[in-house]
């Protein structure tokens, strides 16, 4: 059965035209420069090719026998008719083209679960047919050849080595109008010799086929972070159109010679082209263009570029925005948890938005491997990332923003650009099972918060209960969140999605070309994390209205404080209001996420540290209501100054209703992982505790040097390791060393593990370096000015108090670092993103917040006079501390 396909929305299913074709469409939708085309896909006649030559002999055979039957199988091919109302129908698609020559090609397509040309795990480059200046009069035999090169020696002989049988594969011919080019290229992202990430272009006059079939005499550039290296070649031969179609091999103009065949412009223009080409296709391209008389770029060719057969390549790690969570040196216990979090919230999300089982079960490598343990420091495994999240409807969309997140700006050559609405519409077209997530995203988050209160109030008394029924909980609570916990990714990923859709609405409906959406999102209901902090704005009201208590708040022993309050010594009220708080946001402190960590559950008088500057500041809960509803009117205010049109503006106020929502969403699911670590913290300490009493260990708190495997192990008869105290002092050994050396570099690249921690040390650690510049830039994350003197935090002992009306200088936050954010006049972190905690919190608190600025902690010190604007990003130190006047 023979098809033509000619519409955009077919040719971008690789399944029934091959990834050659759907890979040149999804270019094509994307805005890159691809010559028109269409498909004529068929099934292969199995039958006749049979009756002709035989069975095919098995992928096992010899060489003689296998080529033997290519042989008769191709010629076999190559008679099978085409229908008269086919070649018809051809014939018409070739004169929309409105090109009398064509360039004719095959594309092998896989079923089964086989591969297919240009598959990303094997490109199988070259095994098929390819005809140039192909007019009408050939076009029906061209087209015949290509679709028999399926059985071509070479590709019958390259597919059994792979036992890979031929009946388990299609083919398609394309048919393409052909750009007749003055210069030619053939471009690669990584250097094809090494793998390193390096743009190499091979340059050509005439045609690129003359750098493929080596016809033609080749310059080559090397384009990295160095600039531009170049080859220059003396050139004598190129290919051209031969006079009565097909290709001939011409001599080079003398005067060219000698020539590089690109300018650096050009060259520049080539690597962007390559860059923007693997950003869309998510992985090494191997690309081919053409360059016209008017100095037009056309892409004519993508495919994944093979990757050498030597280990050569590296791998890449950050932690840019990772220590938001898990900051500084990381214990085995946390970093176990971690690793089991992150593997099985994102495989429900995937399977939230569609990625098929099967194909989530072939990369349950990659989701094991999504953040390493490296010198005691957590780190994003970023080729795993990357494989995950191809998978994804839109990533080619919403990859930048994404890169932008985890500091990886320096990909997107033009980080202001946003996606334009066809961008959008394509993603809203391909992806219904996106579409029915977010539909459905409401009515899954109210399950999933109702599920986990649920879970949460049974697991308050845990650590109470008999041992073996503790891990029986806790092992029911984590199974269960396997299925669950993706609706909380998936709150992320439309929040990301949500602010490309929107900053593309208002950059073409407002007058504000280039708004700052943060100023738009004040209002709302609060979230969990801003219902914990009107909750310690409350107490702190009941604390004021007794002096007495309030100057013992601020004065006395948190820890007699607070048991004066527990006891009711200052009223039933008091009491119980500390008590339900506790109970509800007990977990919330810095650094909650690293068990190791103790939390107000552990440590009830951690509520009088995080009450002090609320008391001391005198602040009630109509101040911060009034500051809230302050902040909503003038997101208000700012949306009528951006729209003028009242229709327009209704539209752009019932999105801002919706990023409210996937904001509140994001925090609130974010709380729930607080709580999750929480009770995982109550379990383990429970459990470290017994096995001291039982001699075990020699501490309750050696616990966290385990895995959490480890310690359940020594109570389910499962573990492997005779004698735990041995274990945990080689970790604790290992975990003091690590944290005596300085921190590594957020960003950087290693050979392939296993590594020693001690190379990978010297491999990646970095020196941070002062500047004698006053202004240093970052990713505005909240609009506004502030002028005030810094107050470096660097460890998170530093009590929020000394931080009130001082702008904040750290290398990360975490959600429990809101009490000194609510006392500062502004916010400047090292890390972070636009959907960061810090980001986050600033624009929920109206505080000028600027984020991603390298260098701050070193640049800045303790005391300097600044100025942040929270718009343009720019941070400026108007006076050193030793210039202040004291």
């Amino acid at each position: 059965m023979i098809k033509i396909i000619d519409a955009p929305a077919e040719l971008v299913d690789a399944s029934v035209v091959g990834h050659k074709f759907a890979r040149q469409q999804q270019l094509r939708d994307a805005g890159v420069s691809v010559p028109p085309f269409f498909c004529v896909v068929g099934e292969t006649p199995w039958t006749a090719i049979a009756d002709a030559v035989g069975i095919f002999p098995g992928a096992g055979a010899g060489v003689e026998e296998l080529t033997a039957w290519a042989e008769a199988a191709r010629g076999a091919a190559e008679n099978v008719p085409l229908l008269p109302e086919t070649e018809i129908q051809i014939r018409e698609r070739y004169a929309a083209l409105s090109s009398p020559d064509v360039a004719v090609r095959a594309c092998v397509v896989g079923r089964h679960a086989q591969p297919g040309e240009d598959d990303a795990a094997d490109p199988f480059a070259g095994l098929t047919d390819s005809y140039l200046y192909v007019g009408a009069d050939a076009l029906i035999d061209a087209i015949a050849f290509c679709a028999a090169s399926l059985f071509s020696v070479r590709s019958i002989l390259y597919r059994a080595r792979r036992g890979i049988d031929p009946r388990v594969l299609s083919i398609c011919v394309g048919i393409q109008q052909m750009i007749d080019g003055e210069r030619s290229f053939v471009a690669f992202t990584h250097d094809p010799a090494t793998g390193a990430k390096k743009t190499v272009v091979a340059a050509v006059y005439g045609i690129g086929e003359g750098a493929v079939a080596e016809r033609a005499d080749i310059d080559h550039f090397f384009v990295g972070a160095d600039g531009i290296g170049r080859l220059i070649s003396h050139k004598e031969r190129m290919l051209r159109r031969a006079p009565g179609g097909g290709v001939a091999e011409y001599r080079v103009p003398d005067i060219l010679a000698d020539l590089p065949v690109f300018s650096d412009e050009q060259i520049d223009q080539i690597a962007a082209l390559a860059a923007t080409t693997e950003r869309l296709l998510s992985g090494p391209q191997d690309i081919e263009g053409v360059v016209t008389a008017d100095s037009a770029i056309h892409l004519v060719q993508a495919r994944p570029a093979t990757s050498p057969q030597t280990p050569t390549t590296t791998v890449e790690w950050t932690n840019h925005n990772l220590t938001e969570s898990f900051p500084g040196v990381t214990t085995a216990m946390t970093y176990s948890h971690a690793r089991v979090f992150y593997r099985m919230s994102f495989r429900d999300f995937y399977r939230i938005v569609g990625v098929p089982g099967t194909q989530l079960r072939s990369r349950e490598h990659q989701l094991r491997r999504m953040i390493g343990y490296l010198d005691g420091r957590a780190y994003y495994r970023l080729d795993a990332w990357y494989a995950l999240h191809s998978q994804l409807p839109g990533w080619d969309v919403l990859r930048p923003m994404w890169e932008r997140s985890l500091g990886l700006a320096e990909r997107n050559p033009n980080p202001g650009h946003m996606p334009d609405r066809h961008a959008i519409s394509r993603i809203i077209g391909r992806s219904p099972r996106l579409i029915w997530a977010a539909m459905t995203f409401p009515r899954r988050l109210r399950r999933f918060l109702s599920w986990w209160d649920a879970q949460h109030i049974l697991g308050a008394e845990v650590s109470q209960k008999p041992v073996d029924e503790i891990i029986e909980t806790y092992r029911r609570v984590w199974s269960e969140a396997e299925s669950r916990w993706g609706v909380t990714i998936l709150a992320s990923y439309l929040s990301l999605a949500g602010y490309v859709a929107a900053t593309v609405l208002v950059r073409r409906w407002t007058d504000s070309p280039e708004v700052d959406l943060t100023v738009l999102m004040p209002g709302g209901p609060p979230n969990r994390t801003l219902q914990s902090v009107h909750s310690t704005v409350a107490l702190a009201e009941q604390i004021n209205a007794h002096p007495a208590l309030s100057a013992r708040v601020l004065t006395a022993d948190a820890r007699d404080t607070w048991n004066l309050i527990a006891r009711g010594a200052y009223g039933e009220k008091l009491e119980s209001d500390a008590h339900t708080h506790l109970k509800k946001f007990g977990d919330r402190a810095m650094h909650d996420l690293k068990i190791e960590q103790p939390t107000p559950r552990q440590r009830p008088e951690m509520v009088i540290d995080a009450l002090r500057p609320f008391v001391a500041a005198g602040v009630t809960m109509q101040q911060t209501r009034l500051q809230e509803s302050t902040a909503a009117a003038v997101a208000l205010d700012e949306l009528h100054r951006m729209c003028p049109s009242r229709w327009r503006r209704v539209i752009l106020r019932a999105a801002v209703r919706v990023g409210r929502f996937l904001v509140k969403a994001r925090e609130d699911t974010r709380f729930c992982r607080t709580q999750l670590y929480g009770f995982s913290r109550e379990v383990m300490r429970r459990l470290g505790s017994e096995l001291v009493v039982a001699g075990c260990l020699d501490s309750p708190e050696d616990y966290v040097h385990l895995e959490v495997e480890e310690l359940l192990g020594a109570f389910d008869g499962t573990s492997t390791h005779p004698d735990l105290r041995v274990l945990v002092k080689t970790r604790k050994d290992a975990y003091l060393r690590s944290c005596d050396r300085p921190a590594m570099a957020a960003h950087f690249t290693t050979p392939p593990p296993p590594i020693a921690a001690a190379e990978l040390h010297r491999r990646a650690a970095t020196s941070a370096t002062a500047s004698s510049s006053s202004e240093l830039t970052g990713l505005p994350s909240s609009a506004g000015i502030a002028r005030g003197r810094a107050k470096l935090i660097l460890r998170p002992d530093v009590p929020p108090s000394d931080c009130a009306g001082r702008i904040l200088i750290a290398r990360e936050t975490d959600p429990g670092w809101l009490p000194v954010m609510l006392t500062a006049s502004g916010l400047v972190v090292e890390r972070g993103s636009m959907v960061s905690h810090t980001a986050i919190t600033g624009r929920m608190l109206g505080i000028p917040t600027v984020v991603a600025v390298r260098g701050a902690t070193s640049r800045i010190r303790d005391g300097d006079e600044l100025e942040i604007d929270g718009r343009s990003g720019i941070v400026r130190i108007l006076r050193p501390h030793s210039q202040i006047p004291r």
